[in-house]
């Protein structure tokens, strides 16, 4: 019996309903449901729910419905156990959500016959060192799908930041803030500041500067297998770093050098459709 864990975008009328839809058609295909206890939609209908850490645990799948955002959510539930994740789409793009909302019952019939491909997408790690070398207290290594965002606080001047590969400075750029993205990432923040679009499957860190303060500053894609890293000269204090668009506890100081890797962890994307990445590119941002 398939443990499925079901997640919506909270905010979304249409993505509640349609997640109790799919939640009534999963019970009635005996598939064991978990909803997580602060979502709406069990709230809403008085339906059990179990913790985050149980949905981390318990579950075989995991299945979000809304759009892109509400996937991402849904994918950092799975990290660590490669749990598969199907999106079911209520948004607009679709690139990691492929589901269509009139398609989601025969895209559930199949994920309970195992009649699905699995894609896998690369995930970057983040670990951050003060000054002295050492890592920064009460920061844990953090990963991301799509990208990692470093900004200035709100009452901080432009960045001033050190972009190193393989202990070499190799640019030194005064922004708005940087973007280090996968290449899952590319058709989302990376893309809105100027940078390529890249094959999801592709093996790459693509790193991108936020407003910069030259006409010279280019996004820059660069094996994996080097070692990267971003340092911040900026005195602001408290500057701001974003992982999926989530911004975190830790605040980046002067001094602080963010270290880089492709993870050994991936994301398990479950497809139906050969080639949708493209597809999707050429109806939504081609012209």
């Amino acid at each position: 019996m398939k443990k499925i864990g079901l997640i919506s975008n909270n905010k979304n009328k249409k993505a509640v309903i349609i997640a109790k839809e799919a939640y009534d058609y999963l019970k009635s295909k005996n598939a064991v449901v978990l909803l997580l206890a602060d979502d709406t939609m069990p709230l809403k209908y008085h339906l059990p729910a179990v913790s985050t850490e149980k949905l981390r645990a318990d579950i075989d799948y995991l299945i979000s419905v809304g759009g892109d955002g509400t996937f991402l959510r849904a994918a950092h539930y799975c990290f660590k156990r490669q749990i598969p994740v199907m999106g079911i789409n209520v948004g607009k793009l679709g690139f990691l959500a492929e589901i269509a909302r009139d398609d989601y019952i025969k895209a559930i019939d199949s994920l309970i016959d195992d009649s699905f491909k699995i894609e896998e997408r690369m995930l970057i790690e983040l670990d951050i060192k003060d000054k002295a070398g050492s890592s920064k207290k009460n920061c844990q290594k953090l990963l991301a799908l799509n990208e990692f965002v470093i900004s200035r606080n709100a009452a901080g001047k432009i960045l001033d930041i050190e972009i190193i590969i393989n202990g070499f400075v190799f640019n030194e750029i005064r922004a708005d803030g940087i973007i280090v993205s996968t290449p899952t990432g590319s058709t989302a923040y990376s893309l809105s500041a100027g940078g390529p679009i890249v094959d999801p499957g592709s093996s790459l860190i693509i790193v991108t500067p936020i407003c910069p303060h030259s006409l010279f500053s280019r996004s820059t894609v660069i094996s994996p297998e080097n070692n990267l890293s971003i340092r911040l000269k900026s005195k602001n204090g408290r500057d701001i770093l974003s992982s999926d668009g989530v911004r975190q506890n830790t605040e980046l100081d002067e001094g602080d050098e963010l270290v880089f890797k492709k993870s050994a962890l991936k994301l398990k994307l479950i497809t139906f459709n050969e080639n949708l990445f493209f597809k999707v590119c050429k109806e939504k941002l081609i012209k």
